[in-house]
């Protein structure tokens, strides 16, 4: 406690000055008014902390919505030129990443940052008067298009849908107050294709084919036509379909269908043959009511029913190739390729079933051709050969067709006289043209082979079949951009050679 200070008046009395209160604290009253001060000022502070708060929760309401319609007019960009059309914008809209429909009420609802948006996008054409106008503007128009005409003298625009617009409006509530914001944008369909997109092309009939609907994979042999479905957007006047790229049909759709179907006989004879097995590519395109075909949407159809055929029209004979400049005596088959397009390769095999051509089981060659240098020292009078083609079953395994065979014997393998007479010109497009007459005498070849760079086997460069040409046979070599040394000989019908005609320089 402090001390107490005191002084005397002039009676000589002392009084106490200056002296300190008490320990009893303040007084109800100053606590009362202490208190009504702290509680004004912390309803002035809840008060700005409100308003803070709901100027934050509009200010992300805001950006949330901009943000949306900007979005919006964005991915509208990614749809093709020719399918923004006012009645399937917003659907075409909705089936993207972020843009579905997130409420089951009325309208195009997208809840983000806490909020429910409500959105609307609309489309419509602009016709430029740079390049006319048509005589009227239908609904699809701009409103303030529909106003404009082609006046009298003018040009008449055939095709008046120069430009799109694209207008986004994102609206919310917000304590009891509903704001909007706009998006606009104006597209050409400069670099765009400007043809309808067909989709969803997938196999539909007959059931039980393996793979995929988009990947089918038909074994059913007894299966007659392939139905497919394809799909596309509203508008569409027609669809073209195609095999291999050939166009098959074109058909039309029924009155605002977005789908169809179309069928592929294969095997309904005698209008419709037996259909090669094989993979083939189906195409369907759509077609706009101006006839601009849009880009195709294709799928891999692959029938597997069968075996291929066993090969077919084999020829050989003994004959003497130059391999790394030494004359060996060899047995060189030949022939005709198979008609199925399931067909990934063929195998030789040799008198004791050995693998003659390709060098390996697992290498896969459709050359149809081979040479047998497996003769050795040996000098047969004969060899028998087997040929097959091969071909993948519906599990992917390399399997084997029925065998053609061929027995080759020394005693027919007679080589024709040489050609004559060989001659170069050089041309000045940079190309080379050969010229030869057939040979004087014995028995006519029935083609003849040329040979670029050297006599070696692995020269061989081009052939003239003797059907082409009687006494005076030509070669015209297009590659021939330096200077090359040719040869010429003839060949039989067993692929037994005459000696080299040659060489000649250029």
């Amino acid at each position: 406690m402090l001390p107490t200070f005191r002084t005397t008046t002039s009676s000589g009395r002392l009084e106490r000055r200056l002296e300190p209160r008490s320990e009893a604290g303040f007084t109800i009253m100053e606590a009362l008014m202490a208190a009504v001060i702290l509680i004004v000022g912390l309803i002035g502070l809840l008060g700005l902390l409100d308003v803070s708060v709901r100027a934050s929760a509009s200010t992300r309401a805001r950006e949330g919505a901009t943000s949306l319609a900007r979005e919006i007019i964005e991915d509208a960009r990614t749809i093709p030129y020719a399918q923004l059309i006012p009645s399937s914008i917003e659907s075409q809209l909705q089936a993207m990443n972020g843009l579905a429909d997130s409420s089951s009420a009325s309208g195009w609802q997208i809840a983000r940052r806490g909020f429910n948006f409500t959105v609307a996008v609309k489309e419509c054409a602009i016709d430029d008067p740079k390049d006319g106008l048509a005589k009227t503007h239908g609904s699809t128009f701009c409103e303030e298009q529909q106003e404009f005409q082609k006046k009298l003298g003018e040009v008449e625009d055939t095709e008046p849908e120069d430009l799109k617009r694209i207008t986004a409006e994102v609206s919310w509530t917000f304590q009891k107050r509903t704001s909007t914001v706009k998006q606009v944008s104006t597209l050409t369909a400069a670099g765009q294709g400007i043809g309808l997109f067909a989709s969803k092309l997938e196999l539909t009939a007959p059931a039980g084919f393996s793979g995929t609907a988009t990947t089918p994979v038909i074994t059913n042999k007894e299966a007659k036509a392939l139905t497919f479905t394809v799909s596309f957007p509203e508008g569409t006047s027609a669809i073209d379909w195609s095999l291999e790229g050939a166009k098959q049909e074109e058909l039309t759709p029924a009155s605002k269908a977005t789908s169809l179907t179309f069928s592929w006989p294969i095997n309904e004879p005698p209008l419709h043959p037996y259909v090669s097995d094989g993979t083939y590519q189906v195409a369907a395109q759509a077609v706009n009511s101006t006839g601009v075909i849009g880009p195709p949407i294709s799928i891999p159809v692959r029938l597997i029913r069968g075996v291929p055929a066993a090969p077919k029209e084999i020829v050989g004979g003994f004959n003497t190739v130059y391999r790394s400049g030494v004359a060996t005596e060899v047995v060189e088959l030949q022939w005709k390729a198979n008609a199925e397009r399931n067909v990934i390769g063929y195998r030789v095999l040799g008198p004791k079933k050995e693998l003659i051509c390709p060098e390996s089981l697992e290498a896969l060659s459709t050359t149809t051709s081979c040479i047998d240098f497996n003769l050795l020292a040996e000098k047969p009078s004969e060899r028998a050969y087997t040929v097959v083609a091969l071909y993948r079953d519906a599990s992917e395994n390399v399997q084997e067709s029925p065998a053609g065979t061929i027995t080759v014997k020394r005693s027919a393998s007679t080589a024709p006289n040489a050609p004559t007479k060989l001659v170069l010109t050089e041309n000045a497009s940079g190309s080379v043209t050969l010229k030869w007459e057939a040979p004087k005498s014995g028995a006519g070849p029935s083609f003849y082979r040329i040979y670029r760079g050297s006599t070696n086997y692995t020269s061989r460069y081009g052939t003239t079949f003797s059907i082409e040409c009687s006494t005076e046979c030509t070669y015209t070599d297009t590659d021939a951009t330096t200077t090359h040394e040719y040869w010429v000989t003839a060949v039989s019908s067993n692929l037994t050679e005459s000696t080299f005609l040659g060489p000649v320089t250029g």
